[in-house]
């Protein structure tokens, strides 16, 4: 299952972007100031929304196991 996901993180990180939570506690941060246009173009693509839950759920359950 591990695999899957790390497989479906690299595709998805190229085709949407780094996640910032990610960056963040990796302990880079982001220079540029997006603007809120990039993420509502990225909230209307089915693929991203399912993305992030995934991804959401992945930090839930890591934080609930602790």
């Amino acid at each position: 299952m591990k695999e899957t996901l790390e497989k479906d993180r690299e595709v998805l990180d190229e085709e949407f972007g780094y996640d910032p939570v990610v960056l963040r506690k990796q302990g880079i941060t982001a220079n540029d100031h997006r603007d809120i246009s990039s993420f509502k173009r990225k909230i209307i693509d089915d693929r991203y929304m399912e993305h992030a839950i995934n991804r959401i759920a992945m930090e839930l359950s890591h934080f609930l196991s602790k």
